[in-house]
């Protein structure tokens, strides 16, 4: 359990490491691969290999193996070693990219999939216990292991994390027929067209790693709360325009969480509740788009979206949660 924890720990701080060092690339302009942000990220690794380092050392001297689940975070540490030393001799050689090829960099995506070996050790570890985590406080390990995957799948869409629903963004259309309104109202539309489809995905990775564990587990209330926190928190931080927004995704992802808790108070095994389970399915990513508009409204002056538009991206958030469900159901729980 200790074991568990540190490793949990430790990946999640490594992320967070990460998303500082790309919020230093959004806000300034980085030229070096030399810097305290790099540092912090890297020496996450530093620790990582410490501890399974010293975890490998006493199974060895103990007569055992590591425990069930760590292998691939074991390989994955490997990797990043791999992956960082090409990384730091790509930077060197070509400099660092800028926009999209940041993120589509091979390097990098080298670098996420160890990151994604490692910080789901946990997680296997849970999935391969006999009998499975019950207690919330059991369960805390593989829950902050998901989140850090969540940030990752988050780390890998970012530009479609924001769906800019502040006054700030609008887009002014003029009402004199113009060639800068057809313009603006191209612009409009396009970026309503983004905020939708970034509630739409943001609710797909989300609602899928939340009905991944209810089918896997019995959580216990807390658990959800704690992994929608988590699982935004760094996301919101490191890509927010101010701490009103970063704060705005907290605050939701709280709310959302403590829905989805509710639904665990009466159902721990939820995944076994067809109707409850869809309910579920639906009502947490609605919450979540749901607060965070208010939050918008309550607190950052305001939306440009017009009533219709945001009430139809709650809708969405929840029939995308809906639909990810209903294909997570087998054939026989399905009905009709």
């Amino acid at each position: 359990m200790r074991f568990n924890w540190a490793m949990a720990a430790a990946s999640y701080a490594t992320v967070a490491g990460l998303f500082v060092d790309i919020g230093g690339h959004v806000r300034h302009d980085v030229d070096t691969f030399f810097t305290w942000q790099h540092a912090l990220f890297y020496s996450g690794l530093v620790l990582l290999c410490a501890i399974a380092g010293s975890e490998a050392l006493r199974c060895r001297r103990a007569g055992t193996a590591l425990p069930r689940g760590y292998a691939l975070s074991v390989a994955g540490i490997f990797l990043f070693f791999i992956a960082g030393a090409l990384d730091m001799s790509n930077h060197l050689v070509f400099g660092f990219e800028a926009g999209f090829d940041a993120l589509l960099s091979p390097t990098h995506q080298l670098l996420a999939v160890a990151l994604l070996l490692i910080a789901a050790g946990p997680l296997r570890a849970a999935l391969a216990a006999t009998p499975r985590p019950f207690r919330l406080r059991e369960q805390m390990p593989m829950l902050v292991s998901a989140a850090t995957i969540l940030e990752l799948l988050h780390m890998g869409t970012n530009p479609l994390f924001r769906s800019d629903p502040e006054r700030a963004f609008d887009i002014v259309v003029p009402h004199e027929l113009t060639t800068n309104a057809f313009t603006l109202s191209t612009l409009h539309f396009y970026a309503q067209g983004a905020g939708l489809v970034a509630v739409i995905l943001q609710s797909i990775f989300t609602m899928g790693v939340v009905l991944y564990l209810v089918r896997s587990f019995k959580l216990r209330p807390g658990a959800l709360s704690t992994l929608l926190v988590l699982g935004n928190c760094l996301i919101a931080v490191a890509f927010g325009i101010s701490w009103s927004e970063a704060l705005g995704v907290i605050v939701a992802s709280a709310f959302a969480g403590a829905v989805g808790d509710l639904f665990l108070v009466k159902q721990p095994a939820i995944a076994s509740h067809r109707g409850a389970y869809l309910c579920f399915a639906f009502a947490v990513p609605a919450i979540y788009q749901a607060a965070f508009l208010a939050w918008v409204v309550g607190f950052m002056g305001g939306t440009w979206w017009d009533p219709l538009f945001a009430i139809g991206t709650i809708f969405y958030g929840g029939l995308f949660g809906l639909l990810l469900c209903y294909l997570t159901l087998a054939r026989e729980e399905r009905g009709t």
